[in-house]
C-alpha cells in the first residue's frame, strides 16, 4: 500500500480573525481526503501581546529568529516525518527562520500567498489608505519613514527589516513553489522578483449549494466585510450619496476598526439610508440576503480573490466590485457583475444605480456567477490541481 502525502501547515494567526485563517482550515480539512495533514500554529499574541519593555524587545529579535519555534519545529518534523511543509504565515511570531530551518533539512516549501507581505509591511500595497507600491523591490525606507503599519515608524521599519532578511536567505528562489489564489496576485509576485514559472495559480475552490439560491431580489446594496480601510467602505458612502437610490438602504453587515470613523463621516454629510448590521454569523445571515437586490465589494487593495463575491452568487445575487486584482479576475464585466474603477465615486453611483433599477438582472448574473463556479471552482478540480503542484516539487 502505498504511503500517504504527509503535510505540516504552517501558519502564525493574526491579532484579529480574518477571511486568511478561515482559508487556512478550509484547505487544510479538504486536504485530508487525499494526505495527512498535520498543523503548526503560533499566533501574534504570543509575541506581541504582552506591552512590557522586555516582552517588545524580545518580540524584536524573535520577529527575525525565533529559536523556540525552531526547536519544536525540528521536534515536529522527526516525529511527523512531513514530505513537504505548506507555509500560509510565519510574520511576526515565527520569524523567517522556519524558511532557513526547512532548506537546512532539506523539506520543500510550499508558500501559500494570501496577500502581498513579502514585499509590503502590511500586506495591502496600501498607504494610510492610498495604493502603494514603493516597496515592491525590497527596498523599505519608505514604509519606515510613513509608519504605514500600525501608524508607528519603529514597527513598519522593524518589519521591513524582517522583509530584506527574508530576501537576504533566498526564500524567493529556494521555496519550491509559490501557490496564488489569481492572476493579478501572480504578477504582483513576480514584479517582486519571485520566478514566475515557480508561481502557481490555483484559485480556492466553493461548494455552491442550491438550497441558498434566492430567486426574488431584494430592494437594498449589501457590503459584508470587516470595517476597515482597506475594504473602502469610506469610498462606497462617497458613491452612496451619489447614487439615484428611492427607498434603497446601504447595509453594511460587518464591523471593524473604521466603524467610529464611518459613522462620522455619515453625520457630518448627512448621508441617508446606511444601516450598519454589525456581525451577522454565518447561520444567521438569510434575512440580510433577502433585503439585498446585490453585493458590492469595493476594496481599495488589490485583492487576492473575495470569496465574498461567490457568496453572492450562491445567495442570486449580482455584484457590484473594484476593477482590480482577483475581483477583476472573478467577475465577467456585465455578465456576473459589475467591475467598476477603484475610488470613482461616479462610476460606482451609476452601475448602483441600474442594478438598483433592473434588480431581475442581479438574478440573471448569479445564475451565471454560479454556473462558472460550478464549471471552475469545485473541490474535485482544486484537488486535482494542487496535487499536480505536489507532485512536481516531489519530483513525481
Amino acid at each position: 500500500m502505498e504511503r500517504r502525502l504527509r503535510i505540516l501547515q504552517i501558519f502564525n494567526r493574526y491579532l484579529e480573525y480574518g477571511g486568511e485563517q478561515g482559508s487556512v482550515g478550509r484547505i487544510g480539512d479538504t486536504l485530508q481526503q487525499v494526505a495527512d495533514v498535520e498543523y503548526f500554529l503560533t499566533s501574534s499574541d504570543q509575541l506581541l501581546g504582552r506591552r512590557t519593555p522586555e516582552a517588545m524587545v524580545k518580540a524584536g529579535a524573535y520577529a527575525f529568529h525565533n529559536p523556540e519555534v525552531v526547536r519544536r519545529l525540528e521536534r515536529y518534523q522527526k516525529i511527523g516525518r512531513f514530505d513537504l511543509w505548506q507555509i500560509h504565515n510565519v510574520f511576526p511570531a515565527m520569524s523567517p527562520s522556519v524558511y532557513g530551518l526547512a532548506f537546512q533539512l532539506g523539506i520543500p516549501v510550499v508558500q501559500y500567498l494570501h496577500n502581498y507581505r513579502m514585499s509590503c509591511v502590511n500586506g495591502f500595497f496600501l498607504n494610510h489608505g492610498e495604493t502603494c507600491t514603493s516597496c515592491i523591490n525590497g527596498n523599505f525606507t519608505k514604509a519606515a519613514l510613513t509608519g504605514c503599519w500600525h501608524n508607528s515608524r519603529v514597527v513598519s521599519g522593524w518589519m521591513g527589516a524582517v522583509m530584506m532578511r527574508v530576501r537576504a536567505m533566498g526564500v524567493f528562489r529556494k521555496v519550491a513553489a509559490w501557490i496564488a489564489i489569481s492572476r493579478a496576485q501572480k504578477d504582483l509576485h513576480v514584479q517582486m522578483g519571485i520566478p514566475a514559472e515557480r508561481i502557481h495559480v490555483l484559485p480556492h475552490f466553493y461548494e455552491v449549494d442550491p438550497e441558498r439560491f434566492i430567486a426574488e431580489p431584494g430592494r437594498d446594496v449589501l457590503f459584508v466585510g470587516r470595517l476597515s480601510k482597506e475594504k473602502g467602505v469610506e469610498q462606497l458612502l462617497d458613491a452612496w450619496k451619489r447614487t439615484d437610490r428611492g427607498e434603497a438602504r446601504l447595509l453594511l453587515a460587518g464591523d471593524g476598526p473604521e466603524r467610529a470613523a464611518l459613522e462620522n463621516k455619515i453625520a457630518a454629510e448627512k448621508i441617508g439610508g446606511v444601516e450598519f448590521l454589525g456581525f451577522v454569523a454565518k447561520e444567521d445571515q438569510e434575512a440580510m440576503w433577502k433585503r439585498a437586490a446585490f453585493s458590492v465589494v469595493p476594496s481599495i487593495w488589490q485583492e487576492p480573490l473575495g470569496l465574498v463575491v461567490f457568496e453572492a452568487w450562491e445567495r442570486g445575487r449580482g455584484v457590484v466590485v473594484s476593477d482590480a486584482g482577483g475581483l477583476a479576475d472573478s467577475v465577467d464585466d456585465s455578465v456576473s457583475g459589475f467591475k467598476v474603477p477603484m475610488r470613482d465615486a461616479e462610476a460606482w453611483a451609476a452601475a448602483m444605480g441600474k442594478l438598483l433599477r433592473e434588480p431581475a438582472r442581479s438574478v440573471e448574473m448569479a445564475r451565471a456567477g454560479v454556473a462558472k463556479l460550478e464549471r471552475d471552482f469545485t473541490k474535485e478540480k482544486w484537488l486535482e490541481r494542487i496535487g499536480a503542484i505536489y507532485d512536481g516539487v516531489l519530483g513525481k
